[in-house]
């Protein structure tokens, strides 16, 4: 690959600046960017456009404490602080083949979007491969009363962020691309 420089725009400064935030202030999420949120995850791609998330907006404040006991401790503030998480679910049965993809695609729209509208996100994967009857993922569906075949993939407490988080580190781009095959510099 020859020498370049990378050309920055506003969508790269976005998802270069989105951080996961585990500590959120009180100051209440406004509509206008709720919606935006959500319609960013609405328009995430999916396979044969066949979108099979749908998004769970909990303010509740009972619900969300309950929801911070059930996802890893290091999230658990995160959950019960923040002003609103959203819960991205999807239907198998609307996509068996890719419906984890689609639920994660539409978990970063949705945080991207956040970032770019001043808000912070914590993104918290807890769907569970094997199904497995003690996991989180079972957890949030109990506390949510979601039906069986619906699965969750993650939950993504917003708001204002209480500090910013430092950047974290990344790979040099000639440790992770390949040209033409794998290995090939």
């Amino acid at each position: 690959m020859e020498r370049a420089t990378i050309s920055v725009n506003n969508v790269l400064e976005t998802i270069i600046e989105r951080r996961n935030t585990v500590r959120f202030n009180s100051k209440p999420v406004e509509d206008a960017k709720l919606l935006s949120v959500l319609e960013a995850g609405r328009w995430a791609p999916s396979w044969l456009n066949k979108q099979p998330w749908s998004f769970i907006v909990v303010r509740d404040v009972d619900l969300k404490e309950k929801l911070s006991q059930v996802v890893p401790t290091v999230f658990s503030k995160g959950v019960s602080e923040a002003p609103i998480c959203i819960v991205v679910v999807v239907n198998p049965e609307e996509d068996p083949y890719h419906h984890v993809e689609a639920g994660a695609v539409a978990t970063q729209n949705m945080a991207l979007t956040a970032r770019s509208l001043g808000l912070s996100t914590g993104w918290i994967g807890v769907f569970d491969m094997r199904n497995q009857r003690n996991s989180s993922e079972k957890a949030v569906k109990q506390v949510l009363g979601l039906p069986k075949k619906l699965r969750v993939v993650s939950l993504l407490p917003m708001g204002y962020a209480n500090a910013e988080t430092r950047k974290p580190e990344r790979k040099p781009l000639n440790q992770i691309v390949h040209s033409d095959r794998y290995g090939q510099p």
